[in-house]
C-alpha cells in the first residue's frame, strides 16, 4: 500500500511540475523580447529601414521599406525588370503605384492600416498593455522543424498569431490579415545582430513564392523626404 501510494504521488509531483515549467503567453513574447535585443533597446528605435531584394520565380527586385513610429507612417518601394511598386501611408491618407499608375487607398483599408502603421513591426513589443494588444497561447506547433509556441494577440477586432521557437523565442511565423480582409503567411529567419545595436533581427523574410533578403538595417534614420516628394 506505501509502495503504490508513493507512485501516486510522484505522478501527481511529475504533472504538477510538468504544468508549472509551463510558460504564459506574455512570458514567451517577453522572452522574444529579450532575444532581439531587450525592451530598452526597442524604445529607442524611432525609426527604422531595411534595404535588400526581393526574389520571386527566379527574378531578383531591389526592395526598400520604411516604418515611423513618430511621424507614424510607411514607405515601401519595390522595383525590378517590367514593374515598380510604390506605397505609402499614414494615419489619414495612403496609395500606392504600380508603374506610375496610382491608386488611392479607400477610407475603409486605411482605418484597418492604423493599427498597423502604429504597430509597426517592432514599435508595439515596448508597450503593449497601453496599447490594448493582449495574448492568448494557443498550443505548439513544429515549424520547418522546429518546435514553436503559437500565441494569438488581439488588438481591438484585430486577430494575428505567431510563432516563436521554443529554444530561442525569435519569431519563426507570422499569421497576418492585410487591409483588404485577406491573411498572409509570413516566415522568418536568419537572425543576426544589426550593426552597431544590440538588435538581432531577422534577414530572410518569405511570403509565399517570394523571398526578401535584407542588405542592411537602418535605424533611427529618417527617410529622404524627397522620395515622398518625388513618388507623389
Amino acid at each position: 500500500m506505501k509502495k503504490i501510494y508513493i507512485i501516486i504521488s510522484f505522478l501527481i509531483l511529475s504533472v504538477s511540475a510538468s504544468f508549472a515549467q509551463t510558460l504564459t503567453s506574455d512570458e514567451i513574447v517577453q522572452k522574444y523580447i529579450t532575444a532581439i535585443g531587450g525592451v530598452d533597446e526597442l524604445k529607442k528605435m524611432k525609426q527604422i529601414t531595411l534595404t535588400g531584394k526581393a526574389t520571386v520565380m527566379g527574378q531578383v527586385a531591389e526592395m526598400l521599406a520604411y516604418e515611423d513610429a513618430e511621424e507614424k507612417y510607411q514607405y515601401a518601394h519595390v522595383s525590378g525588370e517590367g514593374f515598380d511598386v510604390i506605397s505609402y501611408f499614414d494615419m489619414k491618407s495612403g496609395w500606392m503605384k504600380q508603374n506610375g499608375v496610382k491608386e488611392d487607398a479607400t477610407a475603409e483599408q486605411l482605418e484597418k492600416l492604423k493599427t498597423t502603421i502604429e504597430d509597426g513591426t517592432y514599435f508595439y513589443l515596448t508597450d503593449m498593455e497601453k496599447r490594448g494588444i493582449k495574448t492568448e497561447l494557443i498550443g505548439e506547433e513544429n515549424i520547418d522543424g522546429i518546435d514553436c509556441y503559437k500565441v494569438k494577440f488581439t488588438r481591438g477586432d484585430t486577430k494575428n498569431f505567431k510563432y516563436f521557437a521554443k529554444d530561442t523565442f525569435y519569431l519563426m511565423k507570422a499569421e497576418v490579415m492585410t487591409s483588404k480582409g485577406n491573411q498572409i503567411i509570413l516566415n522568418y529567419s536568419d537572425y543576426r545582430e544589426v550593426p552597431n545595436t544590440k538588435l538581432k533581427l531577422p534577414y530572410v523574410t518569405e511570403r509565399g513564392p517570394i523571398k526578401g533578403t535584407v542588405d542592411k538595417y537602418e535605424i533611427n534614420v529618417p527617410l529622404n523626404p524627397m522620395l515622398l516628394i518625388f513618388d507623389k
